[in-house]
């Protein structure tokens, strides 16, 4: 093992030799990906042929396993020209589930102030929009019926005590609480959602290209959510929210959304952080990050629904 994820020599010699029997050759090398927040084995192999490979793998009792199957879902009919990885192939042996998918050998985007990478990945979620409009995937569940149960947070934390709360949220609980669901009135769509934009998740290649990766809470809605979700990764990478706005609404596809949707989606994602960064970190290292993550988040989304607020 390496810190929290496993590595492909950790897997039953079965899975790694189901594998290499389909690939019709040896994988020889591994660089396990030590980023992200949960325990699955998430590596770039390299085979006896020098291809580059992406694996993803957890035990199939596995409460996130549902994700890989969703990942392996999107992969396996992403169009021509979308900038998402395809499936290579997917399989279950030893009660381990896998994927595997082509690699994209890149870095992960740059959003703080001045990057450049920040008009290229707002021109790739619209460019993808168009992609994944149908969406390829059509038992894809709809963006209410995925985020809806979980993007919310502060009818939860009004029960919370006063001083762990941010003073200004305390003093407009009620309007929080009242606003966190309103954006679920429009987001029905046909598009293909990613539904977890951020900066992990966008890759750039060598020819400039960004990629779009690890599509575990896939959904149909509104073509404008993957857009507006980036707003308070800027802020967390160092934009103000005018800022960080200002670039998104560079996006034809956030332009596109009615206001009192983003005021209440910025509203939904400070609640789910604020709510979130307070519960007991799942089981090893990745766990902890997350929640440290989402405190960062919280703050950053709440910075987000002040300036729209006015302040």
């Amino acid at each position: 093992m390496s810190g929290s994820r496993p590595r492909w020599g950790d897997l039953p010699t079965a899975v790694r030799r189901k594998v290499a029997l389909f690939l019709g050759e040896e994988i020889v090398s591994e660089k396990s990906q030590e980023g992200g927040y949960t325990p699955a084995l998430a590596s770039l192999l390299t085979t006896a042929s020098g291809r580059a490979l992406f694996c993803k793998a957890m035990p199939q009792d596995h409460p996130l396993c549902p994700t890989l199957d969703a990942e392996a879902a999107v992969a396996s009919v992403v169009p021509e020209g979308a900038a998402v990885p395809h499936l290579v192939w997917e399989g279950t042996e030893e009660e381990w589930r896998v994927v595997v998918f082509t690699a994209v050998l890149g870095r992960q985007a740059d959003l703080s102030p001045g990057s450049n990478d920040i008009d290229a990945v707002i021109s790739s979620l619209d460019a993808l929009a168009d992609h994944l409009t149908p969406s390829p995937v059509a038992s894809t569940p709809t963006a209410r019926q995925v985020l809806g149960p979980v993007l919310h947070g502060w009818s939860a934390l009004g029960e919370a005590p006063s001083s762990e709360l941010d003073p200004w949220a305390v003093a407009n609980l009620e309007h929080l609480s009242a606003s966190e669901t309103l954006w679920t009135r429009y987001v029905e769509g046909n598009t293909l959602v990613h539904g977890d934009i951020r900066a992990d998740q966008l890759l750039i290649d060598a020819r400039k290209w960004v990629w779009v990766v690890d599509w575990a809470h896939p959904c149909r809605g509104a073509a404008w959510i993957d857009a507006v979700e980036l707003v308070p990764h800027l802020i967390l990478a160092g934009h103000t929210p005018r800022s960080a706005e200002k670039r998104v609404a560079e996006s034809v596809r956030f332009s596109s959304a009615p206001a009192v949707a983003v005021d209440s989606f910025a509203i939904a994602a400070a609640g789910y952080w604020a709510r979130a960064c307070r519960q007991a970190p799942p089981p090893g290292q990745g766990g902890v990050r997350l929640r440290a993550f989402q405190a960062r988040a919280a703050e950053a989304a709440l910075a987000w629904v002040r300036y729209r607020f006015g302040e």
